[in-house]
């Protein structure tokens, strides 16, 4: 067995042992909707509220904030990659970049909030260590959906490999990331087979997923459904727990400490 494969098992049997573990600690009287919980507790495991710190709201703010005070010192240069208006992306680069390793982020939000404006915050960290930050644009649940938007990063993947010499990137080093449903998103690139859209096949050299998620089916039991609209077809397909075996990188998965167990 290669190390990948171990790696591959270690992770499968770590969320079957919480799946069993989550059953015993979270039994519900009846009405059970995923993992033995009820409506409420599945949605507040997938919406943390009860786990949010009291300054959530003003962290939150500080997104925009932050990223505005970002875009005064070191103002992007903003690329369409698509027709839409919010298929842009922002590049930030050091003066006169030349095949530089880019990191490309995919901004969470639940995949109705937020913009790529409101996370040009990490972008000095990327620039001072001479590397390029970018930053993908995309449409919002609604008018959009879930397949949309997964198109949308991919076109902005494929646009940026196309464009490396343009702005500055070693098309032999990119990089992704993306948090929570951004994570979904970045997972969703990672398992991509790029070979079938005329792409090499090893476009993403490497992954950060933060808290991101891997299987669609409990978050179309939560409250979320109300938005998120997808087919037992769709689920599969979007679901990055199913495409694992296309992963072609090193990935590192992270989550914060204080999240809810089932995000954990």
């Amino acid at each position: 067995m290669s190390a990948q494969d171990w790696t591959r098992r270690k992770i499968c049997t770590a969320s079957v042992i919480f799946a069993a573990s989550a059953k015993s600690s979270y039994g519900a009287n009846g009405n059970s909707v995923y993992n033995n919980w009820t409506q409420n507790e599945l949605d507040n495991q997938i919406n943390q509220t009860s786990y949010l710190p009291t300054n959530t709201q003003e962290i939150i703010d500080n997104y925009a904030k932050n990223s505005n005070l970002v875009r005064s010192h070191i103002p992007p240069k903003t690329f369409a990659y698509g027709d839409s208006p919010n298929e842009t992306l922002d590049v930030f680069a050091p003066n006169g970049a030349k095949d530089l390793p880019v990191m490309v982020f995919i901004h969470g939000g639940a995949w109705k909030e937020w913009s790529k404006d409101d996370f040009s915050f990490a972008a000095p960290i990327f620039v001072s260590a001479n590397a390029v930050y970018i930053v993908i644009g995309f449409d919002n649940i609604p008018p959009n959906t879930i397949g949309g938007i997964i198109e949308q990063c991919r076109n902005a993947l494929g646009w940026i490999n196309n464009h490396a010499d343009q702005l500055g990137v070693d098309r032999k080093r990119i990089f992704v990331s993306g948090h929570s449903s951004g994570g979904h998103l970045a997972n969703m690139m990672l398992a991509t087979q790029w070979k079938k859209r005329d792409l090499p096949d090893d476009l993403i050299k490497g992954g950060v997923v933060l808290s991101g998620w891997t299987d669609l089916y409990p978050i179309s039991l939560s409250n979320r459904k109300s938005y998120i609209k997808v087919t037992d077809t769709q689920i599969k397909n979007y679901s990055p727990i199913d495409q694992i075996k296309n992963i072609r990188c090193p990935v590192v998965v992270a989550w914060g400490g204080l999240e809810s167990p089932y995000m954990q």
